[in-house]
C-alpha cells in the first residue's frame, strides 16, 4: 500500500470513527433497510465500476496507442499533477452541474442527495452510470498508462482525501473557526478550496441551503467563472436530503437506474415538486426555505 493510499484510508477511518464517537450512527433514519441497501449498494458500485474502468483502459490504450505508453514517464509529477487536477475539477464541475440541471443526469446524481444525515458513508453514494462518467478515474487511469503513476495516485488521493473532509457529519471547520488564526486561515483557504460549510450549503435544505449552487469539487473558482456560487454562511444546516414532495426511489432503483426503473421515475421530481410561486416577502418572512433544484425557493413556514 503506497502512502497515498494510506493517506486516503486513515482519513476516512479517522472521520469514521469521530462520527461514531459523537453520536452520528445512533440517530434517527440511519440505519432503515433502505439506507443500509443504498450505502452497501453504493460501495459495492463504485468500486466496481472504478475496476472496470481501469481495466478498459489497461486494455484499450495499449492496443489502441502502444507507442504512448510510458511517455509521461520521465516528467515531472509536479507539472502533470497540476494539469491533471484542473481538468478532472473542470470536468466534475459540469457533470455535477448536469447532475442537477438535466433531468436524467439528475436520476443519476440524486441518490447522492437522498440521505437525511451528511456524513463520510455519503461520498459513495451515485447511481452506477454516474459513477462511470466521473472523469477522475479515467484520467488517472490514462495517466498509469502514460508511465504518471505519482501524479495519478495523487490526484485520486487528494480528490477522496477533500471529498471526505466535505462530507463529513464532524463539523471540523466551526471548530477551527472558534479560534481567531483558525479562522484567518480558513478566510483565506475558502477562496480558494471548496471546504465543508460551502459543500454542505449544496446538500443542505432550509435556511441556509442551496441546492442549485456551489457545484464546485475542489477548487471553488469554476463557481465564481459561472455565477453559481452563493458561498459559505458559517452555520449549521437546518436539515439535508431531498424537498419535501420529492420522490425518493427504492435503494436498487436509485443505484441501478435505468436498468431498475419504476414507470413513474421520469417525471417524478417534476410531478411531485411543489408548482406554486412564492413572493420575495413570502421568502423573506419565512421561517425556513427550501431551494429546488431549478432554483424556485418553497416556503417551509411563516416566522
Amino acid at each position: 500500500m503506497t502512502l497515498d493510499i494510506k493517506i486516503a484510508a486513515a482519513t476516512f477511518g479517522a472521520l469514521l470513527l469521530w462520527e461514531i464517537v459523537a453520536g452520528e450512527y445512533r440517530k434517527p433514519r440511519v440505519w432503515t433497510a433502505n439506507e443500509l441497501g443504498v450505502s452497501a449498494g453504493a460501495a459495492i458500485n463504485l468500486f466496481t465500476v472504478r475496476a472496470l474502468q481501469l481495466l478498459l483502459i489497461a486494455t484499450v490504450l495499449p492496443r489502441l496507442v502502444p507507442q504512448w505508453q510510458g511517455a509521461l514517464a520521465h516528467t515531472s509529477a509536479w507539472l502533470v499533477f497540476p494539469i491533471a487536477m484542473l481538468m478532472d475539477d473542470y470536468g466534475n464541475y459540469w457533470l455535477h452541474r448536469g447532475g442537477h440541471t438535466v433531468p436524467w443526469m439528475w436520476r443519476l446524481h440524486k441518490p447522492h442527495h437522498t440521505p437525511t444525515r451528511l456524513n463520510v458513508l455519503a461520498t459513495m453514494r451515485n447511481n452506477w452510470m454516474f459513477n462511470a462518467l466521473l472523469p477522475n478515474t479515467w484520467i488517472a487511469g490514462t495517466l498509469l498508462f502514460l508511465g504518471a503513476t505519482h501524479a495519478a495516485l495523487a490526484m485520486l488521493v487528494l480528490k477522496i482525501v477533500v471529498v471526505y473532509l466535505q462530507h463529513t457529519a464532524v463539523r471540523w471547520d466551526l471548530a477551527i473557526r472558534r479560534v481567531a488564526i483558525g479562522r484567518a486561515v480558513l478566510d483565506v483557504f475558502e477562496k480558494i478550496f471548496v471546504l465543508q460549510d460551502y459543500h454542505h450549503v449544496h446538500h443542505g435544505i432550509g435556511r441556509y441551503g442551496n441546492t442549485s449552487a456551489n457545484y464546485a469539487n475542489v477548487f471553488v473558482v469554476w463557481d465564481h467563472l459561472h455565477g453559481t456560487s452563493v458561498g459559505s454562511p458559517h452555520r449549521v444546516q437546518d436539515a439535508f436530503g431531498l424537498p419535501v414532495g420529492v420522490r425518493s426511489e427504492p435503494w436498487y432503483e436509485q443505484l441501478w437506474w435505468p436498468l431498475f426503473r419504476s414507470k413513474p421515475a421520469m417525471n417524478a421530481v417534476r410531478k411531485s415538486t411543489p408548482q406554486r410561486e412564492y413572493s420575495a416577502d413570502e421568502v423573506a418572512e419565512a421561517r425556513a426555505v427550501i431551494y429546488l433544484a431549478d432554483g424556485r425557493a418553497v416556503v417551509v413556514g411563516r416566522a
